[in-house]
């Protein structure tokens, strides 16, 4: 029997340091080439991504590589790590907040499990639909959405980078 490559727990406030580190690993691969350099800055280099996750961590998901599963606060998001925090997932009422993935760990359902877990968060709040927004130019995201479900519903520009986004919309009732 193949053992689970990952686990999805609550974050706990131990995991601050490792969320934050996921993120500024994955926000310039992801994001750089879509949002100019100056908008990035302060998710990289700045107090934008610590900010976020103090205020955020109470209501994340996180995938854990299996080592760590159960280890509160497991720190490390490297390819060989074999306890760190991997992913990562926040709703807020009916919209998916945040979901973002290693990029090493992009295509092993770690996505897939904690959009999962946040449609499933979203349905018992009593949300009949959820909702999120999506850099239109992120390819990789929209295709990703896109056969999980989702729809777009709208495009508009992102007010913090000025960068195109698409809203995206799905029943939570199927």
């Amino acid at each position: 029997m193949e053992m689970a490559e990952f686990a999805l727990r609550k974050a706990v406030r131990g995991d601050v340091p490792a969320i934050v580190r996921l993120c500024r690993e994955t926000i310039p691969e992801v994001y750089g080439p879509i949002i100019p350099a100056e908008a990035l800055h302060p998710w990289v280099e700045g107090d934008a991504v610590t900010a976020l996750v103090e205020e955020q961590w109470p209501r994340m998901t996180v995938a854990v590589a299996a080592g760590g599963a159960g280890i509160e606060g497991v720190d490390g998001v490297d390819e060989g790590d074999e306890g760190g925090v991997v992913g990562v997932a926040a709703t807020f009422e009916d919209a998916v907040d945040l979901l973002w993935v290693h990029p090493h760990r992009h295509g092993r359902g770690i996505g897939t499990a904690l959009l999962d877990r946040a449609e499933e968060e979203m349905r018992e709040e009593g949300h009949r639909t959820g909702r999120l927004c999506c850099f239109t130019e992120n390819l990789g995201a929209m295709s990703f959405y896109m056969a999980r479900g989702w729809k777009v519903a709208a495009d508009g520009v992102n007010e913090e980078t000025g960068a195109p986004e698409t809203r995206m919309v799905k029943s939570l009732l199927d």
